[in-house]
């Protein structure tokens, strides 16, 4: 995938900004708030919906503007042009249109222009909460999936109607046991789903991560990771697990905790609860690992969702990478410039010009751009 042009209103310190992309790495150069990480936000708004820093779509919003828009213009590995645009506002729906339709929703566009971001608040992914890292699988499967994508909003759904009897319960209000049942029934088949799929996945890009790793540390520790889904136990994953035997173990599971979750006022079991474990020389690696072992984890974790995305999709994603060789020592900041020479189109942002002529002098090639952002205009070199 190649973005061609990017075109935002309204978005952040951007009151009208154009720019036009080098098909290989492009360097974002300015001060800090001035506009550098909007313009990969934007990337992102057109490519996952929502920008890849946690926030609502209104904090996106100039201040003082009551809509913004974003457009994009690329193509396909096979040439075949894509169009995607994103309009988002204080008082209307998010609006997004493509070269796939009009009046689309978040499911229709995510996956299509596959994207990878790098960014140094992503350690949360090795060393936050559970709550991190399942963001980091659901992210990686929604754009790899329909499917999976698909299951997480029926099973985001179903949960919030379940949650939502179950807090009226503990409120002491009568509830409908007859459709708290249903929800239950239709909570234990998505979630059985969703459950295998993770399992299977983790099995595929475990490899991809550990080869990476490896590469990275040059072989000085071995790194595992490992799926340790909620109240399940653990036998049922010594092969490759049946949806079937986990709705059953899902009954057993919510037919057990039925008076604790009324009295709690919430559903206390279910994928919303799963941890991945990430291990480095045998140790937890938010409890152990050094911080030279996160950056090099984290390296090789988005090196594989790179890797992963591009086998499974068949389309090289877009890799953005936000500021992060200020956090990175020569060696590690090397192997993520051997990342950008497998062949992706880059948008790299930095405060520091010279990344753009050490990056040129490391492969002098002929296939990037520079851009310099100051107070949300662009300047092209």
């Amino acid at each position: 995938m190649r973005l061609t042009s990017l075109t935002v209103e309204n978005i952040r310190n951007h009151t009208h900004s154009h720019i036009e992309f080098s098909s290989g790495v492009n360097v974002l150069c300015g001060m800090n708030g001035h506009g550098k990480t909007s313009l990969l936000e934007a990337v992102s708004l057109c490519a996952l919906s929502q920008s890849f820093v946690a926030c609502p779509d209104s904090a996106l919003l100039r201040r003082g503007a009551e809509s913004a828009s974003v457009l994009v213009a690329s193509y396909t590995d096979l040439q075949t042009p894509y169009k995607v645009g994103v309009k988002i506002g204080l008082h209307e729906r998010k609006q997004i249109s493509s070269s796939l339709g009009k009046r689309l929703t978040p499911q229709d566009i995510i996956g299509e222009m596959p994207i990878v971001v790098l960014s140094p608040d992503f350690k949360s992914i090795t060393a936050g909460s559970p709550d991190d890292r399942r963001r980091f699988l659901n992210g990686i499967l929604s754009q790899a999936s329909k499917l999976y994508m698909a299951n997480m909003l029926t099973m985001k759904r179903v949960l919030k109607q379940r949650n939502s009897m179950l807090h009226s319960a503990k409120l002491g209000h009568p509830i409908d046991m007859t459709l708290l049942e249903a929800w239950t029934e239709q909570f234990i088949q998505v979630s059985a789903e969703i459950v295998v799929r993770r399992w299977e996945f983790l099995q595929e890009f475990s490899t991809y991560t550990q080869r990476v790793y490896a590469n990275i540390a040059q072989n000085a520790e071995e790194i595992t990771m490992q799926y340790e889904p909620d109240n399940l136990a653990a036998e049922l994953f010594t092969a490759k697990p049946s949806v079937e035997a986990i709705r059953t173990e899902y009954a057993r599971i919510f037919g057990k905790v039925q008076f604790d979750e009324k009295r709690r006022g919430t559903t206390l079991a279910g994928p919303q609860k799963d941890e991945i474990v990430f291990s480095v020389g045998g140790g937890v690696a938010k409890e152990c690992a050094s911080q030279g072992q996160h950056k090099t984890l984290l390296i090789a974790l988005k090196t594989a969702e790179f890797e992963y995305l591009r086998d499974l999709r068949q389309e090289t994603p877009i890799v953005l990478l936000d500021d992060i060789f200020s956090e990175l020592d020569t060696k590690r900041a090397a192997n993520v410039f051997a990342l950008l020479e497998s062949g992706a189109q880059t948008l790299l942002t930095t405060t520091e010009e010279r990344m753009y002529h050490d990056y040129v002098a490391a492969f002098g090639t002929s296939n990037h751009a520079l851009f310099t952002i100051q107070n949300g205009e662009i300047v092209t070199h």
